[in-house]
C-alpha cells in the first residue's frame, strides 16, 4: 500500500498522459481539421434595366423559393418603346406591301415591253423586204427601227427598277427582322423589369428602400443559393496524399453540437500563394520563418454536405469540424517531419 502511494503521482500522471495520447491519436488517426466554414454558392443581385425602383417584395435574410419576385424597377419607359417597335413593324411591313406590289408591276411592264420588242423587231424586219420590193418608203424602216430602239430602252430601264424594288424589298425584310429582334429584346427588358430569385436562398444584406435609382451591374444585396451547402476545410499538406474526390467526410457544425453531417468531397486547391513583393521597390520580399518549427502548408478543400436538414438553418461562414475517412499515418509524419528537419 506504501508502494502505491509512493508511486502514485508517476501512475496518475502516466494514466493521463495515456488518455491525452489516445484523445490525440483517436482524432489523428485519420486526417482532422477545426479549420473550416461553412459556405454556399453566393451571388450578387443586380438589376438588368436601369430606373429607380417601384416596389421591394422581400426582406432582409428572408428564405425565399426560385421564381419569387424580389424588387420591381420603373418599367414604363420600356413599355413605351415596346409599342413604338410594334408600330415600326407595322409600318415597315405596310412598305414592304407597296414595294413588292411596284416590283409586281415592273414585272407587267417588263413583259409588255418585251412584247413591243418583238412586234416592233418583226415589222422592221418585215419593212427591209418591203422596202427591197419597192413596197414601202425608207421612213417606214428608220420609224419602225426607232421604234424597236426605245422598245429596248424601255425594257431596260423596267428591268433595272424592277431590281432596285426587288432591293428594296429585301431592305424592308431585313429591317422587319431587326425590328422584330429590338421587339423580342424589349420585351426581355420588360419582362426583367421585375427581378426573380433563380433558385431556392437566402436574401442577406439588404438594405434597399423603393426610389433608388440604379443601373444594370449595381450589386443591390447578396443572394444565397441553398440548394447546395459545402464546407471549406483547410487541411495539412501532409494530410493530402490521399485526398481525391468522392473521399467520404464527417462533419460537425459549432452551430448544433453533437449534430453529425455526411459529406463528400469535391476537389481540393492546387496553390496557396506565399510569394511576396515589396510594395515600395517591386523587389522579392522572404518573410523571416521560425527557425525551430516550420509549420506545414494549409491548402482548403471544398466538400459537399449530403444530408443537410431542411429544419436547421446554416448559416453562411459557421466554424466546423471536419474529418476525412482516409487513413492520416500520424507515425509516418511525425518522423518524417522528426528526420528532415534542420
Amino acid at each position: 500500500m506504501s508502494y502505491i502511494k509512493k508511486y502514485l503521482p508517476v501512475i496518475v500522471l502516466l494514466c493521463l498522459l495515456l488518455m491525452c495520447s489516445g484523445y490525440w491519436l483517436y482524432w489523428h488517426v485519420k486526417p482532422f481539421t477545426a479549420n473550416a466554414f461553412v459556405f454556399a454558392n453566393t451571388r450578387p443581385v443586380s438589376p438588368w434595366t436601369a430606373g429607380y425602383i417601384t416596389e421591394i417584395f422581400v426582406k432582409n435574410n428572408q428564405f425565399v423559393t426560385g421564381g419569387t419576385p424580389l424588387f420591381s424597377v420603373f418599367a414604363a419607359p420600356y413599355l413605351l418603346k415596346k409599342e413604338e417597335l410594334k408600330h415600326e413593324k407595322e409600318e415597315l411591313e405596310a412598305r414592304l406591301k407597296s414595294s413588292e406590289a411596284q416590283w409586281l408591276r415592273a414585272l407587267e411592264e417588263i413583259k409588255t415591253y418585251r412584247a413591243d420588242i418583238e412586234k416592233f423587231r418583226y415589222l422592221y424586219s418585215r419593212g427591209k423586204e418591203m422596202f427591197k420590193a419597192a413596197a414601202v418608203s425608207e421612213d417606214y424602216i428608220v420609224e419602225q427601227k426607232r421604234n424597236l430602239q426605245v422598245a429596248l430602252a424601255r425594257a431596260a430601264a423596267a428591268e433595272h427598277n424592277a431590281a432596285a424594288l426587288k432591293h428594296d424589298c429585301t431592305a424592308l425584310g431585313a429591317r422587319i427582322k431587326k425590328t422584330e429582334k429590338a421587339l423580342k429584346l424589349e420585351e426581355i427588358w420588360c419582362q426583367q423589369s421585375v427581378v426573380t430569385a433563380l433558385s431556392d436562398g437566402y436574401v442577406v444584406n439588404m438594405t434597399l428602400s423603393p426610389g433608388g435609382y440604379y443601373k444594370p451591374g449595381d450589386v443591390l444585396f447578396a443572394f444565397v443559393d441553398s440548394s447546395e451547402w459545402f464546407v471549406q476545410a483547410n487541411f495539412k499538406e501532409s494530410e493530402l496524399s490521399s485526398v481525391k474526390p468522392g473521399t467520404a467526410a464527417r462533419i460537425w457544425l459549432r452551430q448544433y453540437p453533437g449534430k453529425e453531417y455526411r459529406g463528400r468531397v469535391c476537389g481540393s486547391g492546387w496553390g496557396a500563394e506565399r510569394r511576396l513583393t515589396s510594395r515600395h521597390t517591386g523587389v522579392a520580399e522572404v518573410k523571416k520563418e521560425n527557425e525551430w518549427f516550420m509549420l506545414p502548408q494549409r491548402y482548403p478543400v471544398q466538400i459537399r454536405i449530403l444530408d443537410p436538414d431542411p429544419y436547421l438553418f446554416f448559416h453562411l461562414g459557421a466554424s466546423a469540424y471536419v474529418e476525412l475517412e482516409i487513413p492520416a499515418r500520424p507515425f509516418r509524419q511525425f518522423f518524417w517531419e522528426l528526420f528532415l528537419w534542420r
